[in-house]
């Protein structure tokens, strides 16, 4: 590997549309299924960006004492699971 990669230089500045493999398919993404636990290792620093701003909004706007005052981050993320499909 490194600066002198023959390989990825073949592959990259070839004409055979074999040659380069590394194509992205956006529908693979949709297709995957993760259990819950891959899911949350997957998402959980999104997840956590989410919560955080809504509990930082509820704050603001002094309604974090009504809404959701019970509820944790892991159920959060649960809920969050569960509509993603």
């Amino acid at each position: 590997m490194g600066i002198n990669n023959e390989y990825h230089d073949d592959s990259v500045f070839s004409n055979d549309p074999e040659a380069f493999d590394e194509t992205y398919d956006e529908q693979e993404d949709r297709d995957l299924v993760l259990n819950p636990s891959d899911w949350h290792d997957w998402h959980s620093e999104d997840v956590l960006n989410m919560w955080m701003s809504l509990k930082q909004y509820l704050e603001d706007n002094h309604m974090n004492n009504s809404l959701m005052n019970k509820a944790s981050f892991h159920d959060f993320a649960e809920f969050v699971r569960q509509f993603s499909r």
